[in-house]
């Protein structure tokens, strides 16, 4: 019976409340919506898509992937010059970022995860300074995020990769590895080795992924007060306790023992010598070179 009142009001309203004209037009603004919708998804899909042509591109080789763990201060980075490297976020900062040149860097979700720490324009900010501190370095970004970057003409010059997340991850090791939708992080870090495993190279050392939550909330190589456009307001990072931490990190570390299963060829390079980051095998980052 609502179903009836509602057709009928429909009706109504379309008889004798609005012109034929405007409503012509309406419904023409709806279709329109739609198509836009439809067209834009297509399209999302085929940049998603285009992830597979990258699937086990650089077998054979090794790589590191630069974290921003304060450790990378103890730790001589132009030795990288001529390696595969994936950086993440705001390791640009770093004075030597120019001349190891990064093969690749990664991004977390922007606007999902920090959209309500930062305003749009303040990403954009942040953006503008990587795109020119980065190089040629192809990007990782998460397609949540293009329209913000199509629309203020980011990257335009460059490779984008893009990639969407799952709703969720039952912790199942012999989930398929997926670039297109990549399963759901806590941490940059994730994606990042997420990235280097699919790319299919021997051996993947991790550089600055230290992981001491507990010495603070920003805890890195640099000066986050001066060196991190991004900076959130303490204010607002109340919730990050050690609850929320120790809880974080369980998921953050189940995903690397995942990442790791696939071919055992992860390893922790850090030069923290108590390498909180146990679940890798150790080496030592000097003897590689």
């Amino acid at each position: 019976m609502a179903r009836g009142l509602t057709t009928r009001l429909r009706i109504f309203v379309k008889q004798w409340l609005l012109p034929p004209a405007l409503w012509s037009g309406l419904a023409r603004i709806n279709r329109s919506r739609d198509l836009r919708t439809r067209l834009n998804s297509l399209q999302e899909k085929a940049l998603l898509r285009e992830n597979l042509q990258i699937k086990n591109l650089h077998k054979g080789k090794r790589c590191f992937v630069l974290g921003a763990g304060s450790s990378v201060n103890q730790q001589d980075i132009r030795k990288l010059k001529g390696e595969f490297v994936i950086s993440v976020s705001n390791t640009f900062v770093h004075p030597d970022f120019a001349y190891i040149r990064s093969r690749y860097h990664v991004l977390p979700p922007l606007l999902r995860s920090h959209g309500q720490l930062h305003s749009e324009e303040k990403f954009v900010k942040w953006l503008k300074v990587m795109e020119t501190s980065t190089g040629n370095a192809e990007m990782l970004l998460h397609i949540g995020d293009r329209d913000m970057v199509e629309r203020n003409g980011l990257f335009r010059n460059r490779k984008v990769h893009w990639v969407e997340y799952t709703d969720s991850w039952d912790e199942n090791f012999n989930a398929p590895l997926n670039m297109q939708y990549v399963l759901p992080i806590w941490s940059v870090s994730e994606l990042a080795i997420t990235l280097a495993v699919y790319l299919g190279f021997d051996e993947i050392y991790l550089v600055g992924f230290d992981h001491d939550w507990f010495k603070g909330t920003h805890v890195y190589f640099y000066d986050h007060t001066k060196e991190h456009a991004m900076r959130p307001d303490q204010n607002n990072l109340d919730f990050v306790d050690s609850e929320f931490q120790m809880r974080r990190h369980a998921k953050i570390f189940r995903k690397y023992k995942y990442l790791y299963s696939k071919r055992q060829n992860i390893f922790n390079a850090n030069a923290n010598p108590d390498h909180y980051l146990d679940v890798f095998p150790k080496v030592d980052y000097e003897s590689l070179f």
